[in-house]
């Protein structure tokens, strides 16, 4: 049937597959390393303060990250590469950034700024704009745990 494979293609297949096998059935398993299991961190839905607030910024593992936007506070533990020490955003990580946000600022002299809807009016259009979106971005994204207290 197979007359046309020369016998020593059929011989050094075989023998290849024979290697192959004795190789897999005799190396050593692989050390199986299970992964470490993180436990999201536990936090009390509630209003926070902007002061209590800043014990939210993903520096200790335990407790998750707080963003606030306009009032709101968003857990963002779920990007912790991102909000988290060493992220891009990370200036933002437990502190009030509706200002940041609406003038794309990563000025530290613009963050917990006190605002009032007045005060917001006096955006331009296009800060206003981007501020709409980045609550739109977070309200979408993440879960909100409260609002901030008013002191």
């Amino acid at each position: 049937m197979f007359d046309f494979i020369p016998e020593e293609a059929v011989w050094a297949i075989l023998i290849i597959v024979i290697i192959y096998l004795l190789k897999v059935i005799l190396s050593p398993a692989k050390d199986f390393v299970p992964t470490k299991v993180v436990q999201k961190p536990v936090y009390e839905k509630r209003d926070y303060s902007l002061e209590e607030i800043k014990d939210f910024k993903g520096i200790d593992e335990t407790k998750p990250i707080f963003i606030a936007i306009k009032g709101k506070i968003y857990d963002v533990t779920a990007k912790k590469t991102t909000y988290g020490p060493g992220g891009s955003y990370h200036l933002f990580a437990g502190n009030d950034a509706t200002v940041c946000l609406a003038k794309s600022s990563f000025e530290e002299v613009d963050l917990n700024q006190p605002w009032t809807n007045q005060s917001l009016e006096e955006l331009t259009a296009d800060q206003k704009d981007s501020l709409k979106n980045w609550i739109d971005f977070f309200s979408e994204r993440y879960t909100l745990v409260g609002n901030v207290k008013t002191e």
